[in-house]
């Protein structure tokens, strides 16, 4: 229990930070804009490439990223119709499909689905991670690039052309051939993918934090739409595609709950970096997280009782 609080804990006093380094002027939007390409271009490439090179799976599991995959491609067909009766302009759009589509399993999720189904759910969850950072990573890209407003429409090569010189997705190709080749990691390259993913999580939530405002009027029918589409729906989706490949009782209860996690952080790198709406997005992630927290540890406590 204690590192599901000191989870949260971490993530309230870091977005905190953010804020209130932003009301100071101690930090600017674009200081952070700085940090969060810092991410993109030089953390998340480390830990991606290890988490690639060091994950296991075994020809039964094989299933459950395919799931995963499937899952953000079937919110994002949602919210990709539902946005068409927003009246959204491009920026906005595309940020609301990020945040509809992409979940946020690594940092939010585990902690929970760990607390409440120990080992064998956190290997569940793990394994449709590997789906939603596909795509979130490949997928999400080339969403957000489609939608960027200060850019000429660009065709289907250039953005793939594009997707595939990001240096995280050429740490995802690197770390699967490691992983295919059977690479060990020395203990020294461990420590230091450890200790960037810590410095990852503390620029990326700081960085969320400056960007946080109270929502304009203009704005709050747009994030509950979304929230309707990230929560209930998402939940749904889950069960769903749970029961259409026939998962058994846990594998779909954490399936269901890993559906309805708040957006990935991952979607305010891509609005940031191809000029989407960052507003909406922080303020529909932290909305999210504010909303589903309580939800997923009611959730999360009522039905493990069904596993004992």
């Amino acid at each position: 229990m204690a590192s599901l609080f000191e989870t949260m804990f971490e993530i309230v006093a870091l977005l905190s930070l953010g804020i209130f380094l932003r009301k100071l002027q101690l930090i600017s939007e674009e200081f952070c804009k700085k940090l969060l390409s810092l991410s993109i271009n030089l953390l998340l490439p480390i830990i991606v490439f290890r988490s690639f090179a060091a994950v296991k799976i075994s020809s039964g599991d094989c299933l459950l990223p395919l799931i995963g995959l499937m899952l953000n491609l079937l919110l994002l067909a949602i919210a990709l119709i539902a946005s068409r009766s927003l009246n959204l302009n491009r920026a906005r759009r595309g940020a609301f499909l990020l945040g509809c589509s992409t979940l946020n399993i690594g940092i939010i999720g585990l902690p929970f689905i760990e607390l409440f189904f120990n080992a064998q759910g956190v290997t569940t969850a793990s394994l449709l991670d590997i789906g939603n950072s596909l795509y979130v990573f490949s997928i999400a890209f080339l969403v957000a690039s489609r939608f960027n407003p200060s850019q000429r429409k660009r065709s289907l090569k250039t953005s793939f052309k594009e997707l595939f010189t990001q240096p995280y997705i050429l740490s995802i190709i690197l770390g699967l051939a490691a992983n295919l080749y059977g690479l060990r990691l020395p203990e020294s390259f461990r420590f230091l993918t450890s200790l960037v993913s810590f410095t990852n999580i503390v620029v990326m939530l700081i960085s969320v934090g400056a960007f946080i405002r109270l929502p304009s009027k203009n704005i709050v029918k747009h994030i509950l739409a979304a929230t309707v589409i990230k929560i209930p729906i998402g939940g749904l989706a889950g069960l769903t595609l749970a029961s259409l490949f026939g998962l058994n009782l846990q594998a779909s209860i954490v399936t269901v709950m890993v559906a309805l996690l708040p957006p990935a952080f991952m979607t305010i790198v891509h609005a940031s970096t191809e000029n989407l709406d960052l507003e909406f997005t922080t303020i529909l992630l932290g909305f999210t997280l504010t909303v589903g927290i309580p939800l997923i540890t009611f959730y999360g406590l009522l039905l493990s009782f069904f596993l004992k």
